[in-house]
């Protein structure tokens, strides 16, 4: 093939694809989870002056296809689409409803990934235990099975594929299949180890690539590779066929809404290289060159290889020879030889570009790691701290006395009872609309349509609605009167219980206002914080039976770890301070650091705090980059959470964050909610944003305890036993402590 055919082939589809989306948009409306797939459209569109008049493609549309190697499926394929756009971005009709699988397999075969397919078999010829991600219609398998020597397993997340692949390949000796969803723990699903991995035009479908990434890493051996094939942009011609299979079912997120695309479904290579180095990856190639001819259309071949650590007996002479050689962005080395490395005389001729972390295994002094520091300009990550485990039964212990004089039993009727008063309110509010489509029952609000949504599946879950949103107590029983007496009857029995009502005084003001608060003309920050003042907020922390048993219960384990020897602790979160005041005073030789995101808090808590010489203030965000914010990895002993996770977009983003921040052998503390709190969702639920996470795929509020531990497991965190422990009083209300420690590396 001539190297010029390819950009003229492809600019026919490109202004093929353009004209089509032109004549498209003014005659349709497109539906809600094809709006991404729209606003590129006229994105495309503002760049490129482009004739709104519909024009059926000639026969130069075949003839492209087919300069580029495509079978005549693929032509075929995108001229229906080009004909159907506004049927499509309406979702009146649907790629799979008009092409069968192998129609829509069409795309993957082509000049492009025949390439980059026959370079992948290169790079794993003679791998012995091959792991293929996503391997679809197994174009990519056909061409790396007969040069991998040994295992090879094939997965993808339907069992039509796995299925054909099997028996495709039945007589093949160690080849397998497996169902595997890359938005899922590995482990989980039967696969533990590999020795490379390879995804072909696969990884783009992960709901969350540094999730999946760190996932792949899990079953890497250091030294392991990850190769890969993908996209590293989009183009007008994507955007008109195959893009519609990227938009995520209704209500569910569409990969890469929450991750480093932000929306995008592709990354570029710049994109990609902080990916992987954030996964624990080195990227090693990129195929094809930017000058080759192939580079036009954006497909790319990624080759990463898992980071390993330098054996301690290397020279720093080789050392410096391996870093430079690779290109490596991390490297982990022997304390003993990074003491060496700064006076070596290679070290300041070293070109090291990519460098940005170095790790020791072992101790480094203060000027030890400003002098490598300062030689190659990166971070230094030192492994310091000692082996400290924590007493749990004595946390939990401290707690009960703590709470030996309250009738934890009646406690948790009270707490029961306040919530089934909340759920019966939902139902008061939606009378007018109780029977209906869901549709007419969402039309009620305009930014709260999620949290509705929630709302409908948790009375059915209750058995309070029926699946056709028939309410299923007497309507006296949700009446306003009934309502008012049902509100009066909680406030009592918490005032029996714990002493004090401010949670559900709070709790009834929003249910007076569901009606506004549904419609916007009430906003929910206005009854949290009334006339801008934060006692309500400070009392809703501090009152309730579970935030007193976890406040004590934290305090004990932060004390435990801080015992006989001073530590650096990172409250994040800290808010009205309600933690803080629990652990504080249980410290001695401490260097407290006392963070959230608003100003306004952090304001107040330097009023209360602020003459404490232990304590120091600071910003952040745990939906943010740690170096973004000025914290560096590795610098504090503990770091603590009271109840603000469940606010974090994306919880497996966050928890690595915090994980980050851990020195190895450091400890997070953690108080959560592990189910559904029904007062919650008809109060502080309206200052929820939409998670990126586990919680996405029912709309819940909080992640499961179950869900919980995976995400400290997939942080590669060491799970200590939670509390409240099994069988205590508290269980029930799924008010958890969770205490894990980062693992120290070997020294």
């Amino acid at each position: 093939m001539n190297g010029e055919d390819i950009p003229k082939a492809l600019r026919v589809l490109e202004e093929s694809s353009l004209r089509a989306m032109a004549a498209a948009l003014p005659v349709c409306v497109p539906a809600p989870r094809h709006e991404w797939l729209a606003e590129r459209w006229r994105a495309a569109l503002a760049a490129e002056a482009t004739s709104t008049e519909a024009v059926e493609p000639g026969p130069e549309f075949e003839e492209a296809y087919a300069a580029l190697g495509f079978p005549p499926a693929m032509a075929a394929l995108h001229r229906v689409t080009l004909d159907r756009l506004p049927d499509l971005v309406a979702d009146r009709v649907t790629l799979p409803g008009l092409f069968d699988v192998a129609a829509l397999a069409a795309y993957q075969d082509n000049v492009f990934t025949r390439y980059l397919n026959g370079v992948a078999a290169d790079v794993l010829s003679g791998s012995r235990d091959v792991l293929e991600l996503g391997g679809g219609e197994g174009f990519a398998t056909a061409a790396l099975l007969p040069v991998v020597k040994g295992k090879y397993l094939f997965t993808d997340v339907s069992r039509v594929f796995t299925v054909a692949a099997a028996e495709r390949y039945r007589g093949r000796a160690g080849f397998t299949t497996a169902v595997l969803d890359m938005d899922q723990d590995f482990g989980a699903q039967g696969v533990t180890a590999a020795t490379a991995v390879f995804a072909g035009n696969a990884l783009h479908n992960a709901a969350h690539l540094g999730r999946t990434l760190r996932r792949i890493r899990g079953v890497l051996e250091p030294g392991g590779k990850l190769v890969f094939t993908e996209s590293s942009h989009e183009n007008h011609a994507l955007l008109t066929s195959m893009a519609f299979l990227l938009s995520a079912p209704g209500g569910k997120l569409r990969p890469g809404t929450a991750d480093r695309r932000g929306g995008a479904p592709f990354l570029d290579e710049s994109g990609w290289r902080a990916e992987l180095a954030a996964a624990g990856f080195t990227l090693e190639t990129v195929l094809p060159e930017p000058d080759s001819p192939l580079a036009v259309a954006g497909q790319r071949l990624f080759v990463a290889v898992a980071t390993d650590e330098i054996p301690p007996d290397w020279s720093p002479a080789k050392v410096l020879a391996h870093l430079e050689r690779t290109g490596a962005e991390h490297a982990v080395l022997p304390a003993s030889t990074l003491r060496e490395l700064p006076d070596h005389p290679a070290a300041l001729l070293a070109d090291l570009p990519r460098l940005r972390r170095i790790e020791s295994t072992g101790w480094l002094t203060d000027t030890e790691a400003d002098a490598v520091r300062e030689t190659f300009g990166v971070e230094v990550v030192r492994h310091t701290a000692p082996e400290v485990r924590v007493d749990v039964a004595a946390a939990g212990a401290a707690a009960d006395r703590a709470l030996a004089h309250i009738d934890l039993p009646a406690a948790v009727d009270a707490v029961q009872d306040f919530g089934r008063t909340a759920l019966l309110s939902m139902l008061n509010v939606l009378r007018p609309v109780l029977g209906r489509p869901e549709d007419e029952i969402l039309a009620g609000t305009t930014g709260h349509r999620r949290l509705l949504k929630r709302w409908l599946d948790v009375l059915k879950a209750e058995g309070l609605l029926t699946e056709d949103h028939q309410p299923v107590p007497d309507p006296a029983e949700y009446s306003d009167e009934a309502l008012e007496s049902a509100w009066q009857r909680a406030r009592r029995a918490w005032l029996d219980t714990v002493g004090s009502a401010g949670t559900v005084d709070y709790a009834m003001a929003n249910a007076r206002k569901l009606p506004e608060l549904l419609a916007g003309r009430e906003q929910a920050v206005n009854l949290l914080f009334p006339e801008g003042r934060t006692d309500l907020a400070a009392a809703l922390y501090r009152e309730n039976v579970t935030g007193r048993y976890q406040h004590h219960a934290v305090s004990a384990l932060a004390a435990g770890i801080a015992a006989g020897r001073r530590v650096r602790i990172l409250e994040v979160g800290a808010g009205t301070g309600a933690t803080t005041d629990h652990v504080l005073p249980a410290l001695d030789d401490v260097e407290y650091v006392y963070t959230d995101v608003s100003a306004y808090f952090l304001d107040q808590a330097k009023e209360r705090l602020g003459g404490d010489p232990r304590v120091h203030f600071g910003r952040f965000d745990i939906d943010a980059p740690i170096a973004e914010q000025g914290f560096s990895p590795e610098s504090f002993d503990v770091v603590i959470g009271g109840g603000v996770l469940n606010a974090a977009q994306d919880t497996d983003a966050s928890v690595a964050r915090l994980t980050e921040l851990l020195v190895p052998g450091g400890w997070l503390l953690l108080t959560e909610p592990t189910v559904e709190e029904f007062w919650v969702l008809t109060s502080q639920a309206f200052l929820m944003t939409d998670a990126a996470d586990d919680r996405a795929e029912n709309r819940a509020s909080f992640l499961t305890l179950a869900q919980w531990n995976a995400v400290l497991d997939r942080a590669g965190l060491v799970r200590a036993e939670g509390l409240p422990a099994a069988g205590h009083p508290l269980e029930v209300l799924g008010h958890r402590v969770f205490a894990a420690r980062k693992p120290r590396l070997p020294a």
